[in-house]
């Protein structure tokens, strides 16, 4: 990934790009031997241990905040460590966002092996939900920073090193979807990262289902009971026990009547 930044950061112009890094069962001294060949634009951090992506995200989010707020026009961005961007493409993005100012939340799918077409000027197609929740990862969301203001950190409940194991980046992309003035997706594989691999999408059901059910009444029950019948062929095919997708369904619907009844009394009913 740094390769990738250091390249994008060269075909910004004036754009001033920062990168906060979080390097976990990395010591302060450890970093403070290396620090010195990074680029300018970093801002590294280290834990002697480890924390879940969900925590480590909100850290540098924190660190970000507390050095200035987030410009309302800003483009912020959650790649992980195993993810690139092809040459251009953030020029590109950044474009996307400058030529229209209502655009408040971009997203696009990867692959390992990433096309590289020119997008920026084309007209972006608005988002539907079920784009979102079926597409959106921690390296393909992209956000004006009025967005990421307004939403606050991640869900630390949720992403790898919690019991519900992930989807920490979907609930914020969801989020994102809602509070923002106009939403697009572009329907190709643009950023670099190891392709899905099928055997592992039993392991994150459970999380991925749990947020569909947090986000039900917003456009997305369809979508939730489609992942109930995906839950049910895992069974089938005994990528889950019946006693795990039992525990998956009880709490999803423990957290849909949550999401639910806080709905409503916002609405006052």
């Amino acid at each position: 990934m740094l390769e990738s930044l250091v390249e994008s950061e060269r075909t910004l112009d004036s754009d001033r790009m920062v990168l906060y890094m979080l390097f976990q069962n990395f010591g302060v001294g450890e970093l403070s031997a290396v620090r010195s060949a990074m680029p300018a634009f970093m801002r590294p951090d280290a834990l002697p241990g480890r924390v879940p992506v969900s925590t480590a995200r909100n850290r540098m989010l924190r660190q970000l905040t507390a050095e200035n707020r987030i410009p309302a026009d800003a483009i912020v961005a959650f790649p992980d460590d195993d993810c690139w961007y092809p040459p251009g493409f953030l020029a590109q993005v950044r474009a996307l966002f400058a030529r229209d100012p209502q655009l408040d939340f971009w997203l696009c799918r990867y692959a390992s092996q990433p096309r590289h077409p020119t997008f920026a000027h084309a007209e972006p197609r608005l988002a539907h939900p079920t784009q979102v929740a079926r597409n959106a990862s921690s390296n393909t969301i992209f956000l004006r920073g009025r967005v990421v203001n307004e939403i606050g950190e991640f869900d630390e409940r949720l992403g790898v090193g919690t019991p519900m194991g992930g989807a920490e980046d979907l609930d914020y992309a969801l989020r994102a979807y809602r509070a923002a003035r106009k939403a697009a997706y572009y329907d190709g594989a643009l950023v670099g990262h190891r392709d899905k691999y099928p055997g592992l999408l039993a392991r994150y059901y459970a999380s991925g289902l749990f947020v569909l059910a947090r986000h039900a009444r917003c456009g997305l029950s369809t979508e939730f009971r489609r992942k109930i019948a995906v839950g049910i062929y895992y069974a089938l095919r005994r990528q889950l026990t019946p006693a795990e997708l039992g525990h998956a369904l009880r709490q999803a619907f423990a957290e849909r009547s949550r999401a639910e009844a806080a709905a409503d009394l916002r609405s006052g009913r």
